[in-house]
């Protein structure tokens, strides 16, 4: 293929990449590249322990709403956008708000120790390829909750950025916290919080070094 030919084939790749608007692991650490919230997913959770304080169906389907709200209510305390290197994000929470609404909320509890951390990275893929975005496009980023163990006290959770054109995970990282707070809501939100600052404090920066490509 002639020099010229070959640049016409990049050139044209680029462009379908850009009307397609691709998106690859290295935009998340560009600060230009903007980056939609879309909240707690509870698809694959195991609530281990603690059963009774979690109350009825009703009570559980409203937690799993109020966590998501509580987000975006106290926005200087779950700051998001700070931990990833924005100044601000989009917010589109209905989006697990409306998935989490059709789980089998009661199957989330267990007692046993073992489902603590049960979630592995492909389980994340299919997670996020069965989402509706709402014809959102670009990156998102939602936080898998894979497990909130009154055991040991700890929470995992998968932070996972999307292409949501393509319904890719561009990566996904697990990481733990521990729950603080009064309350079921506040207690395990505390759980959010600590993974939040964790990413703000040293793993954002860490998976920058893993996986920014100039």
């Amino acid at each position: 293929m002639s020099i010229h030919k070959t640049l016409l084939v990049i050139s044209f790749l680029a462009l379908s990449c850009h009307a397609a608007n691709c998106q690859g692991k290295s935009d998340v650490f560009k600060k230009e590249v903007p980056i939609t919230w879309l909240g707690l997913d509870f698809t694959n959770t195991k609530l281990i322990g603690d059963r009774e304080r979690f109350g009825s169906e009703s009570d559980v389907r409203h937690l799993l709403e109020a966590w998501n709200s509580l987000i975006l209510q106290e926005p200087d305390k779950f700051d998001v956008a700070k931990a990833v290197g924005r100044a601000k994000l989009e917010n589109v929470v209905e989006v697990t708000n409306e998935h989490n609404a059709e789980l089998d909320v009661m199957s989330m509890f267990s007692d046993s120790e073992k489902d603590y951390l049960h979630v592995k990275p492909a389980d994340v893929e299919q997670i996020i390829a069965g989402y509706d975005y709402k014809g959102k496009t670009g990156i998102g980023l939602m936080f898998v909750v894979e497990s909130f163990n009154k055991i040991n006290e700890e929470g995992s959770i998968y932070v996972t950025f999307i292409n949501m054109d393509s319904k890719e995970v561009l990566f996904t990282e697990r990481l733990v916290a521990e729950p603080k707070g009064f309350g079921m809501r506040n207690f395990w939100a505390g759980c959010v919080y600590g993974v939040i600052t964790k990413i703000q404090k040293k793993e954002f920066e860490m998976w920058r070094k893993k996986y920014f490509r100039p």
